[in-house]
């Protein structure tokens, strides 16, 4: 169910991207939830710097045998390296170059990282650009400078579908200034995309079923983020979707 309603156009046989996984839950990972939908004719690639979440989601996948590669950088608009910070939660982790996300609480450690663009990363894998079916960005500020660095996968790309965070209500979900959703939906309209902007509570899973029938208040207590959803070609997002 949740694969049907968090990534409704990633079919069997396609390609899904997922950039930025957090293996603290990995029961939930969404490395998982796509795999599932792909099936075992597709394939799924997971994009993450922390060594943490290599290690865990490496041992899973040779366990079950799953058909998902790992690529252990960072993304972002151009190739360079970064001090990748390490919060006291695997999804707290964030980049140091971007907005610090004041909300959360980091660990103190840090490590080197190498960044590069999703377009290097794609052409470096022999990626198929019209196999991609679904690209799900979760980077804790990184989102935008990330779709920077996509202008070919934005541009060529004929039926593709996006979900990207932002919304955050600290300096981490600002772009010079403004709002990054602001700034990131105009961007991907200018390359032919339905966009649609929703805070996790607005959602169908979160503003319905989590709130009516699980009733977990406490999302209800604090300012949400939200999502940014995106398609193209036959990949225009769906009226039911959602994320968790």
């Amino acid at each position: 169910m949740d694969g049907s309603l968090k990534f409704p156009q990633l079919k069997k046989g396609e390609i899904g991207i997922q950039v930025g996984y957090d293996m603290s839950s990995a029961i939930t990972s969404d490395l998982f939830t796509m795999n599932r939908n792909v099936g075992s004719t597709g394939k799924v690639i997971g994009i993450d710097p922390d060594p943490f979440n290599h290690e865990v989601a490496s041992k899973i996948i040779t366990k079950k045998l799953l058909n998902i590669d790992l690529i252990q950088k960072g993304t972002y608009s151009k190739k360079e390296n970064a001090q990748f910070l390490f919060g006291k939660k695997s999804s707290w982790n964030q980049l140091g170059i971007v907005p610090i996300d004041s909300t959360v609480v980091f660990s103190g450690e840090e490590i080197s990282v190498e960044l590069d663009t999703l377009d290097n990363i794609i052409k470096t894998q022999n990626i198929d650009l019209q196999k991609i079916g679904h690209i799900n960005l979760t980077i804790n500020g990184s989102e935008y400078d990330t779709l920077l660095g996509m202008d070919n996968v934005l541009s060529q790309a004929k039926n593709l579908s996006l979900t990207i965070i932002a919304g955050r209500h600290d300096q981490s979900g600002t772009i010079q200034g403004k709002k990054d959703y602001e700034v990131i939906l105009p961007l991907l309209q200018s390359y032919g995309f339905k966009t649609n902007f929703k805070r996790i509570n607005e959602l169908f899973w979160w503003g319905f079923i989590v709130k009516t029938v699980i009733n977990r208040k406490w999302i209800y207590n604090q300012p949400n983020f939200g999502v940014i959803m995106a398609g193209k070609g036959t990949k225009t997002p769906k009226w039911f979707q959602s994320f968790s």
